[in-house]
């Protein structure tokens, strides 16, 4: 007893003397941003010293601000070709912000501000943690954060066997954190669908993602499913795509050329989101992936998980687990995704709408028990602690 008390007791003293430089990009809305806002949030309600370090531009640059801590703008590049003046430069800015607010642990997400990062980190011998989101990293550039990392942190199992084929020995398998206060169950939806004039007998869909890359692909394919639907089966369907990216004018393209085929205004593009929420509440049924399946469970809302990997369909109660193995079709997936598989589990969903509810009601207690980030950020402050330089713990 006594020991675990010991043990306790300098848990608690290590992680009083952590101080956390979050780093990433840029303050744009997409699933990694997301998740860096609601872990700190939760960091700073646990009493954790939490800095930011980021390209200060995107949607979410007030929400970050909100949280009073300090953000401190480094024009990040796009690339880790950098030349070694421009590159020494950057990597004396996060120097100094560690100097100055005495930090303990960096924790980076994405190339090359985790690259520039973590050789700050290195040179200044403190931590460097690193959260994997995804597969898309080039393997040049995912190599030399795995080189920085003193521990690597995946958010779905296929992540864990990604990072194993770079001789990552016990990568941390640590999920997306849910902060159901931002995503209550159950919202009215009037407000929304009042602004985009859609009736209040109307079914409606809702895709969100980042339009861009695959992802746009894969709202393609749904945009062409939700036609079949709106001609055969569902004349009051309405469709909602949030998402911004270099696609989006292929997809308004797209959506009015399925317009004029079911003459009628159905399809409503309306770019990227703060309030995604609000969205979620709007809808139906959620197609998407990763974050926002996540998102949408939370919302009380069935999910259809369609990712950059290919398809995996419907969530349920029973395929929860292997939906998360899959990362929601984002790391893994059952078949290839195509408009007629997309149609005939829409077709499923849509004709029993109270089940369809209650599979929603459901998600919800599935996402509070398995996803919640104050259980999910508990597991990162073990990491921190257990992840240090000798100096922290003296």
């Amino acid at each position: 007893m006594i020991n675990n008390d010991l043990k306790h007791f300098m848990a608690v003293i290590i992680l009083d003397r952590v101080r956390i430089l979050l780093v990433i990009d840029a303050l744009y809305i997409g699933g990694t941003e997301t998740h860096v806002l609601g872990l700190a949030k939760e960091l700073i309600k646990n009493n954790i010293f939490v800095a930011i370090a980021a390209q200060k531009n995107g949607s979410l640059v007030n929400s970050f601000e909100e949280l009073q801590c300090p953000i401190y703008h480094i024009d990040f590049p796009k690339t880790i070709s950098l030349s070694k003046n421009h590159e020494l430069e950057l990597v004396q800015k996060i120097e100094q912000i560690i100097d100055f607010e005495n930090i303990s642990h960096i924790h980076i997400h994405q190339t090359p501000s985790g690259y520039l990062a973590g050789q700050a980190a290195n040179n200044k011998g403190i931590a460097t943690v690193l959260t994997i989101h995804g597969t898309y990293y080039p393997n040049h550039e995912i190599e030399e954060l795995f080189k920085l990392a003193d521990a690597v942190i995946c958010v779905s199992p296929p992540l864990c066997n990604y990072a194993k084929t770079f001789n990552i020995e016990n990568p941390y398998l640590v999920p997306n954190g849910i902060d159901l206060e931002d995503y209550p169950g159950n919202s009215s939806s009037e407000e929304i669908r009042n602004d985009l004039k859609i009736p209040k007998d109307s079914i409606v869909l809702l895709y969100a993602s980042r339009i861009a890359w695959a992802k746009a692909h894969v709202c393609s394919i749904f945009l062409r499913a939700c036609k079949d639907l709106k001609l055969n089966l569902f004349p009051n369907l309405h469709v909602i795509i949030v998402g911004g990216g270099d696609k989006l004018d292929d997809i308004k393209f797209l959506s009015r050329k399925i317009e004029e085929t079911c003459n009628d205004t159905f399809i409503h593009v309306v770019g990227e989101q703060k309030n995604l929420n609000a969205f979620y509440g709007a809808a139906d049924c959620i197609v998407g992936t990763g974050r926002v399946a996540l998102e949408a469970m939370a919302s009380e809302k069935q999910i259809i998980a369609i990712g950059n990997h290919g398809y995996f369909g419907i969530v349920n109660n029973d395929n929860l687990e292997e939906a998360w193995n899959h990362y929601f079709g984002d790391h893994g997936s059952i078949v290839p995704c195509s408009r007629h598989i997309v149609r005939d589990d829409l077709t499923k969903l849509l004709t029993d709408q109270e089940q369809l509810k209650l599979n929603g009601k459901k998600s919800r207690e599935i996402i509070k028990e398995k996803f919640n980030i104050q259980t999910v950020t508990q597991e990162i402050l073990k990491i921190y602690s257990e992840t240090k330089k000798d100096d922290i713990s003296k």
